[in-house]
């Protein structure tokens, strides 16, 4: 996507409040021509100064001065001379009000334009990181997602209304200043204007340096969440392994980046402002002497003369923000780039159209495959895997670290699809449904319980938009966890803190079970619930996934041996194959791989 396509699509993102952009920039506009309308006045005051003019007992005799005075001489009762005195300060202390209305009004619909774009771009980015497949986590860090959301969100809003405000503002005033420039002495103005060819020049080269800095910053700084986020996350491992002087070498890498990028990008505006300053600084003393000499020749009056070097002076501010806007421009592009690709990364396929009100829960798989990633020579997570499971029974999968448990599991859900063959559910491959409608067929309980900072009861019930508290209490009943959500300050009502870590090992899986009972899914699957609790714990836990699994098709991943004992059939897999299949007791009499599985621990217990 080139820059004009990719700012294009930025400046989409206001269209649906098209209305409020108009007044915004219309007031910006005023407010700008206000400006320069002020600085006109200072030929009236000083031709009003000279002799002869309205200080000295003068009266306008025509133009914008005659009409002022006519109204002030019909709404005060004075004469024409004191009416003239009250001219220029009246006109002064009109345009100083429409000042004061214009510039509230463009700044307060800026600040509303920006905030409401921001929050739209997060909303479309937060629905698509929901619907991203796994493989976009597997290869995106956490810190630059949360930092495409925060950080890039935020200058894309910016840059878009802010470059847009600065071009209206600051051209309406050099255009306005640049009129009033010729009005006064054009031949004067002329000369002004010969230097803008070196002024855009310069302009084009800071431009292109600033957009390869700002990309880079933009990746800088989400390195810098990634870091932040590793480590908080993961503070307990950083402090028992002594980990602080790693990571805060780690953090001083990525902060000593996002400092000297920063610096860059400062030393590059400010080469492209100064120069620019001085090229205007250039111009003006030899246009301060070209008026000097005119005005000798009388053909230059004081006040255009006040007027006209009150307007160069005026002028270079905007200038100098219309020379600075390819800044903010470029770093709204280069985090437009990193928003838009998030929000255009494809989702997961959701192409099965065969809804699905509630499963039977047979489950088979026929020759499946997969492999992460797309490298060619990348080893197989599963190769050629089949295996029949029938609705209602309890299948154990065990085996190695690395020999396709998990990776089998997750194709259930279809948190990823399979590279070969396919899995049917019911007799129809599992692509064939919806994949919200495939997904309710399915609960999880694993080892690692994802909490939110919720209440206890909401995450009973999470997903349900209606959740029944009487469904919430049974389920915590038959999860063994209702004696100690009873026990908490507040009941079910109680905030269980970030990721549950106000709560033990055991009940936090307790919760996780009693989530999974509410959900009341035909098909369960059951990763590790157990291996990380100690006795007691796991006795409770243990009678609450009996409870849940009782006529359910279940697939239990088990690293302890002892507790898939009475599994209707239990599969070991090594390398991505099965390798041996069949009951507890026939299993051990084979003498095989779970034979020997099985004495180790048992040994080691």
């Amino acid at each position: 996507m080139t820059n004009r396509q990719l700012y294009f699509r930025l400046m989409r993102q206001f269209t649906p409040y098209n209305g409020v952009l108009l007044v915004t920039l219309c007031a910006v506009a005023v407010a700008s021509l206000t400006d320069v309308l002020l600085i006109s006045q200072l030929k009236n005051v000083v031709d009003s100064l000279s002799p002869g003019g309205i200080a000295h007992g003068g009266v306008a005799s025509s133009g914008v001065l005659a009409t002022v005075q006519g109204w002030i001489n019909r709404l005060v009762p004075v004469n024409a001379a004191q009416a003239a005195l009250w001219t220029v300060p009246a006109i002064i202390m009109a345009l100083a009000i429409l000042r004061m209305v214009s510039s509230f009004s463009g700044d307060y619909g800026s600040a509303w334009l920006s905030n409401r774009v921001q929050a739209d771009l997060r909303g479309r980015m937060f629905a698509r990181i929901l619907r991203l497949p796994n493989g976009f986590f597997d290869v995106s860090s956490t810190g630059t997602t949360l930092s495409r959301v925060t950080y890039d969100a935020n200058q894309v809003s910016q840059a878009g209304l802010n470059v847009v405000n600065v071009a209206v503002r600051d051209s309406v005033a050099t255009v306005g200043y640049l009129v009033s420039m010729f009005a006064y002495d054009w031949q004067l103005a002329v000369f002004c204007l010969s230097l803008l060819p070196l002024v855009a020049a310069v302009v084009t080269f800071a431009g292109r340096r600033m957009r390869r800095l700002s990309e880079s910053a933009q990746h800088a700084m989400g390195e810098l969440t990634r870091v932040l986020d590793e480590s908080i996350s993961g503070q307990r491992v950083v402090k028992i392994f002594g980990g602080q002087a790693y990571e805060e070498e780690r953090f001083g890498a990525v902060v000593k980046l996002n400092r000297q990028l920063a610096v860059k990008q400062a030393a590059t505006a400010a080469m492209n402002s100064g120069i620019i300053m001085m090229l205007v600084g250039a111009t003006l003393s030899a246009v301060i002497y070209f008026a000097l000499l005119r005005a000798q020749a009388n053909e230059l009056s004081a006040g255009d003369f006040v007027s006209f070097m009150g307007a160069l002076l005026a002028m270079q501010s905007p200038i100098k923000n219309l020379t600075k806007i390819n800044e903010p421009l470029q770093r709204g592009l280069a985090a437009a780039k990193s928003v838009f690709g998030l929000i255009d990364a494809p989702v997961e396929d959701d192409a099965g159209k065969q809804p699905l009100a509630r499963a039977q829960g047979r489950i088979e798989l026929d020759a499946v495959a997969f492999t992460y990633g797309v490298q060619a020579d990348a080893a197989p997570a599963l190769a050629g895997v089949s295996l029949d499971i029938r609705a209602g029974e309890t299948v154990a999968l065990v085996g190695g670290s690395g020999s396709g448990k998990t990776t089998l599991a997750s194709l259930l859900p279809r948190f990823y699809d399979v590279t070969g063959g396919r899995i049917l559910l019911d007799g129809v491959d599992v692509r064939d449904y919806r994949l919200a409608d495939l997904r309710a067929q399915i609960a999880l309980v694993s080892q690692d319980v994802v909490l939110f900072n919720d209440t206890l009861a909401a995450n009973i019930a999470y997903g349900d938009p209606a959740p029944d508290q009487a469904r919430i209490e049974a389920a915590a009943h038959a999860a063994h966890a209702h004696e100690f959500i009873v026990r908490q300050p507040q009941g079910y009502a109680t905030q269980v803190g970030e990721n549950g870590l106000r709560l033990s090992g055991g009940q936090r899986q307790r919760l996780a079970i009693a989530r999974a009972l509410y959900k009341d899914a035909p098909i369960l699957v059951l990763d590790e619930a157990t291996s990380a609790l100690d006795t007691e714990s796991e006795r409770l836990v243990q009678a609450a996934l009996e409870r849940l699994m009782e006529g359910r098709t279940t697939v239990v991943i088990a690293h302890r041996l002892s507790t898939i004992e009475n599994a209707d059939r239990i599969v070991v897999m090594q390398g991505g194959r099965i390798a041996e299949s069949g009951t507890h007791e026939a299993l051990l009499a084979q003498g095989g791989m779970y034979s020997r599985l099985y004495q180790t621990q048992k040994q080691a217990t």
